[in-house]
């Protein structure tokens, strides 16, 4: 029915067609907090920093070791992270996570990638971290928006179940709700004006070649929300990175090896 309304509308204007469905695509369904989550979440210091059209949720578990800025991604929130939390603490770091806009206890009815990267440096200048760890869009967007702003102070980035190409995830909306061609060069068209790219230009294989950061980057072939194929491409344009292929976890990556595995990348 969205594919058709799309299509119809743009008989009339390409534009409004477009724009409709850059909308709908930027409309999480779901990532906001259960009550279940809320009582974990509970045990951080929360704050909250303004941001464009709202404000965006902090938590801050205290510790004497290095800063952990953790930016998780599509359709989640910060409590996705606690199975990374709690040894984290035991090791001492000090840990900050966010709600992304339109997620979590943060404001906001829309979100992309773009407007993900610019929260996320607003936090990264904001508390200066040693490590930065992202999942899915989340890593995304921090790839791209450390292409655009280095921070000197980050040592090492954790990138988990990071897309590589936007155009296929753009083609799988377009596949999933059926508009047509036309529909899709005019919301190319949009992206254009708005951000200043088109749909194939981004890319975090591209966005990575700029980042010398020691970066260790995990994925899953039983991932079937971000394929496997993503990883190379992204490994193989950071310059000084190492890849973790986990057999378990799917795109959620929520598994022992890999907390492991991570720990043992940011204690080397």
């Amino acid at each position: 029915m969205y594919g058709f309304y799309f299509n119809a509308l743009s008989l009339l204007s390409r534009k409004r067609g477009a724009a409709l469905a850059l909308k709908v695509f930027s409309v999480p369904r779901k990532g906001r907090l259960s009550k279940l989550q809320e009582s974990y979440l509970d045990t951080a210091r929360k704050q909250k920093i303004a941001f464009e059209d709202g404000l965006i949720q902090l938590y801050h578990w205290k510790g004497d070791g290095d800063t952990i800025l953790l930016f998780h991604g599509w359709e989640s929130n910060a409590w996705r992270w606690k199975y990374l939390i709690e040894p984290l603490q035991e090791k001492g770091y000090n840990i900050i996570a966010i709600d992304a806009p339109a997620h979590g206890a943060s404001d906001g009815e829309q979100f992309t990638a773009v407007k993900y990267s610019k929260v996320i440096t607003t936090v990264i200048e904001l508390y200066e971290p040693q490590i930065v760890i992202a999942h899915s869009v989340g890593a995304m967007a921090t790839v791209y928006q450390e292409s655009q702003h280095q921070h000197k102070f980050i040592n090492k980035l954790v990138l988990l179940g990071s897309p590589n190409r936007l155009e296929v995830i753009f083609k799988g909306y377009q596949q999933l709700v059926g508009f047509n061609s036309k529909v899709y060069q005019e919301l190319d068209n949009l992206l254009k004006s708005l951000y200043g790219f088109h749909i194939e230009e981004f890319e975090t294989a591209t966005f990575a070649r700029d980042i010398k950061t020691p970066a260790l980057l995990i994925h899953s072939p039983a991932d079937v929300i971000v394929p496997i194929d993503s990883l190379q491409p992204i490994a193989e344009a950071l310059e000084n990175s190492e890849t973790f292929v986990s057999e378990t976890g799917g795109h959620s990556l929520h598994t022992p090896e890999v907390v492991s595995r991570i720990i043992a990348f940011l204690e080397n």
